[in-house]
């Protein structure tokens, strides 16, 4: 009996289990995942390569000064602004376009000598040789006048450095010439300070004496008809060489009883002139124009050159101009521009300088907003128009510049300011000082 309860009881058991095994699930067997989705990228993505930058036509902006000669202490400082615009564009690579391409700029320089006849041949070789898309050349009136025909029939855009205001206006008809442009304040606008002064300070009769060039000639008429304007009377005039050192003019102006010695000139002249004046007629009060707003001036004439008043342009007296001022924060980058490039001292500065430097900034400007593809004759006619119909409330070392067709310089008397020198160096001189 125990036996058949045993093997009951066992086979109890076994049933038992082999129920528990027949009704159990199967385990899961592993899935694999789902698919990405087509668009999902299976692996990370590479970097996107930044693509060169085209580079399209090469452009060439030919310029002259007057490094060597008698202009050099004007033509210098030029030379070296160019060679500074110059540096900065081979830094950047060039001029980027509208359409984004850069084009490597060439800046070819050469020297004028202060002679009209090198001159010319500079500037024939610049249009014919080098085939440059704008010129910017003539630190002397003469020899940008001289220059200024060969632009026009060539028909490439010239922009002078020089004053005179026949440079951009053709004397016989009264046009403005088509292609040329300039940057320095005019002649007349130096005479209409000049005039105001001497009207201020109660003069009926002045002198004048003045350089034989084309500067002179143009600062004694320009200076004359301002004079006229207000009532006083030049008596007495007379001519010398920029070279001289020797003033026998001076027996002229004492002779004549002129109440002040007006000076159409630029250094060495303006300063020997000055000279002379000093030792001749101590008490004659000295009203040069604006061809001596450079430090040249006050190194030459020394001592002489204390009290000497005359109009001159914001550069040399940036750093009080009152903050807000159109032109002094690109004044004061220049200024620090010039003298990390030069090495030189404050002395180095000069409204000269300042000159090339607006007519430099215009062409390449004008370069800037050229489209790739076009001929060289396309591009100088398009630097010229830019130039003529951009260049509006510019402000730039000479004034705040408003181009037009009718005006190739775009400055007002205004734009000029009245300085004394005292002790070897120059000062504001407001007209309330007066």
């Amino acid at each position: 009996m125990k036996k058949l309860a045993f093997a009951a009881l066992t086979m109890i058991v076994l049933l038992g289990l082999l129920v528990s095994a027949c009704g159990a699930p199967p385990a899961p067997e592993p899935t694999e995942p789902p698919p990405p989705p087509a668009d999902t990228p299976t692996t990370a993505p590479e970097a996107t390569a930044i693509p060169e930058p085209v580079e399209g036509t090469a452009y060439k902006l030919g310029f002259c000064s007057a490094a060597t000669g008698g202009g050099s202490s004007l033509g210098m400082p030029e030379r070296n602004t160019a060679e500074m615009i110059k540096a900065q564009l081979e830094g950047a690579g060039g001029v980027v376009g509208p359409d984004g391409v850069v084009h490597p700029v060439e800046v070819i320089i050469y020297d004028t000598e202060s002679t009209p006849d090198v001159a010319t041949s500079v500037v024939t070789r610049l249009i014919e040789e080098d085939e440059v898309d704008a010129i910017v050349c003539g630190t002397l009136s003469g020899n940008s006048i001289g220059i200024a025909p060969l632009a026009t029939e060539a028909e490439v855009p010239l922009v002078s450095m020089a004053s005179a205001r026949v440079i951009i206006e053709d004397p016989e008809t009264g046009e403005t010439r088509y292609w040329v442009f300039k940057t320095p304040q005019e002649n007349f606008h130096s005479g209409k300070w000049q005039a105001r002064y001497a009207e201020a300070m109660g003069w009926t009769n002045v002198c004048d004496l003045y350089e034989n060039t084309g500067y002179g000639q143009d600062c004694l008429t320009q200076t004359t008809a301002a004079m006229e304007e207000v009532g006083i009377e030049v008596v007495y005039t007379d001519s010398f060489e920029r070279s001289d050192t020797e003033f026998p003019q001076m027996a002229g102006v004492t002779g004549s009883g002129c109440e002040a010695l007006i000076v159409g000139s630029i250094p060495p002249g303006a300063s020997m002139v000055t000279v002379a004046s000093r030792e001749v007629a101590p008490d004659l009060a000295v009203v040069q124009g604006h061809g001596v707003c450079n430090y040249a001036y006050i190194e030459l004439a020394g001592d002489a050159a204390e009290g000497v008043v005359f109009p001159c342009g914001r550069l040399m007296i940036a750093d009080i101009l009152p903050d807000g001022h159109p032109q002094k924060e690109m004044l004061l980058k220049y200024i620090d521009d010039y003298l990390e490039f030069t090495g030189e001292d404050m002395t180095g500065i000069s409204t000269f300088g300042g000159h090339a430097l607006d007519a430099l900034l215009w062409v390449v400007e004008g370069m800037e907003s050229l489209d790739e593809g076009l001929t060289l004759e396309a591009r100088r006619a398009a630097i010229r128009d830019y130039i003529e119909t951009e260049i509006t409330d510019w402000a730039g070392t000479g004034g705040v510049f408003n181009i037009t067709p009718d005006d190739h310089l775009g400055l007002v008397y205004e734009d000029l300011e009245m300085v004394i020198v005292v002790n070897g160096t120059w000062e504001l001189y407001p007209s309330e000082e007066w």
